[in-house]
């Protein structure tokens, strides 16, 4: 008796581990197209046996467990290699969009007018009382500054759609780390229950790929399934149901754009934005703080420059007016601001004292023990510590309004935001100064052929370029990085390609072997279903023969 006893429930054990086995193949044939999805697998174990003559009798069949299906060296790489495909995608798309505002395809671009107008120049030169040759400078003039200052507008809102990519982005941060929290707390409930939560496990994994791809993370695993989140040297972002969460705080010193605080509950805000370097938000911040200022650095370097030689040179000759000392474009208006530490409530006014010697580097004016000191950023030369006012290297620096405190920093700069104000001085073509003399008028060309020479003149504030020289190492330098980037994400899409299909091998559904598994279940529920007819069928028999 207890042997057909056995067969029934070996018959039950199997027809139970290979419904589930059907279970799990349609669950992963439904689950075919799902993104993140891990293919699942039945592992079956026999059961205990029993103690019989001559030997030990086999009890069936047990689901032992579900198994979820990955590799965790193939899941760690497409996480890490997400926080680079994600810093090379934005930077690609913000370097392709800088590198546009230089096109030069319809003959329109900054280096046509810039062309124009030195050519412009030199027709005035070859005919210097001729009034319509005037016009048609101040015109190519007024392209060349308009020109500039629509390159400078475009670089500035490239900076202002970073830092609202960068606000959104710390909005998605956020969203899934609550969420990881949430996942991480059911997922401790299934695992103490002792079943493997193997959907929340994918759904997890999804999120945390989608958290390293907008910024680069570091993460841990404890027993009970729950996943860590590190960010930004070591702050924790998750950490079972709790998740930190990150914010923007605008920056006085950087035109109020966001710095990326962190914080964790009901703790103090940190600054974390210097401590991120991979991901989406590490290539918006550098972009916006960093590579465009650079660029609009460039972009104010090229406009004083034509603008500071093009005006020490017109002061000097005479127009068909006979006018004289007039500038061709408005002067520069050198800038001085206070670092937002500042305690003391001074204000400085800087002015141009002699434009021949102007570097348009960047100074820092520092105030210590009542002393100030003003210190070119570039060479690091500095003036012996005195009290203000006083001139150095071109520029007047004195105390505007209020009074400065001990340790107040000041910027200082001849050239800043020089290309989002540059215009043209003058209206009137009689007084563009083509004679070099006052009895040369209106036939001498001398002056004329000085400033149509600026365009080929070796300009220290520039390097030690011309003008074309600079502006084409400038262009160059935009192409170059947006170059590098498209490659860079080219070669980072090609290795997230490769990832995931190594992924796809070992956790991606196949439909053959899935169709497969369906034929070998359900034939053997077929015979699990034939041992149980079986059993019963003897079982009858034994009862037949008791009557």
């Amino acid at each position: 008796m207890s042997g057909i006893s056995n067969m029934f429930n070996t018959g039950r054990l199997a027809l139970f581990a290979n419904q589930k086995g059907l279970e799990v193949t349609s669950q992963n044939i439904a689950n075919v197209g799902t993104p993140g999805y891990s293919r699942q697998s039945v592992v079956l174990s026999t059961a205990t046996p029993l103690n019989t003559a001559p030997g030990q009798t086999g009890t069936g069949v047990t689901v032992s467990e579900i198994r979820r299906v990955v590799n965790g060296f193939i899941e760690s790489q497409i996480t890490s290699g997400g926080s680079d495909f994600g810093r090379l995608e934005a930077e690609s798309g913000l370097l392709t969009r800088i590198e546009s505002t230089f096109t030069d395809a319809a003959g329109t671009g900054l280096n046509t007018v810039l062309s124009d107008f030195f050519s412009a120049i030199q027709d005035v030169a070859n005919a210097p009382a001729d009034r319509p040759a005037r016009i048609v400078l101040l015109e190519r003039a007024k392209q060349l500054s308009q020109q500039i200052v629509s390159a400078d507008t475009q670089f500035r809102q490239v900076r202002t759609d970073a830092n609202k990519e960068i606000i959104g982005v710390l909005g998605e941060i956020n969203q899934f780390a609550s969420q990881v929290a949430a996942l991480n707390d059911r997922i401790k409930e299934v695992v103490l229950s002792g079943q493997n939560p193997n959907d929340l496990y994918d759904r997890r994994q999804t999120l945390i790929n989608a958290v390293a791809e907008r910024i680069d993370i570091q993460s841990i695993e404890d027993s009970f399934g729950q996943t860590t989140i590190f960010v930004g040297n070591g702050k924790v972002l998750v950490e079972g149901s709790n998740a930190g969460s990150l914010s923007g705080a605008g920056s006085a010193d950087n035109d109020g754009f966001v710095n990326i605080n962190y914080a964790m509950g009901s703790g103090s805000p940190t600054d974390i934005t210097s401590a991120i370097s991979n991901g989406r938000l590490n290539a918006l911040i550098d972009i916006r703080d960093t590579v465009v200022p650079g660029f609009m650095d460039q972009l104010d370097r090229l406009a004083a420059a034509v603008i500071n030689e093009t005006n020490q040179q017109h002061r000097l000759g005479f127009g068909l007016d006979n006018s004289t000392g007039n500038d061709f474009f408005s002067p520069l208006s050198p800038t001085a601001s206070g670092l937002a530490a500042n305690t003391g409530s001074g204000v400085l006014s800087v002015s141009v004292a002699d434009p021949s010697v102007l570097t348009l580097d960047q100074y820092r004016v520092t105030l210590s023990g009542g002393n100030y000191t003003v210190t070119n950023l570039a060479t690091g030369a500095a003036s012996t510590p005195g009290t203000l006012p006083q001139t150095f290297e071109g520029l007047t620096i004195g105390i505007a309004s209020g009074t400065p405190a001990n340790g107040d920093v000041f910027n200082v700069s001849a050239h800043l935001n020089t290309a989002r104000t540059m215009s043209v001085a003058l209206t009137d073509p009689d007084q563009v100064a083509a004679a070099s003399t006052l009895a040369g008028v209106p036939g001498d060309n001398g002056n004329a052929n000085l400033l149509a020479g600026i365009q080929n003149q070796t300009i220290s504030a520039l390097n030690g370029d011309n003008v074309q020289t600079f502006y084409s190492g400038f262009v160059g330098d935009v192409g170059t990085r947006a170059q590098s980037a498209q490659r860079g994400l080219q070669v980072e899409t090609d290795m997230r390609f490769q990832l995931q299909n190594m992924r796809q091998e070992t956790s991606g559904v196949s439909m053959d072997e899935e169709m497969t598994n369906i034929i070998k279940f359900q034939r053997a529920y077929e015979a699990s279903a034939s041992i149980i007819t079986t059993a019963d069928e003897l079982f009858q028999t034994i009862l037949a023969m008791k009557r």
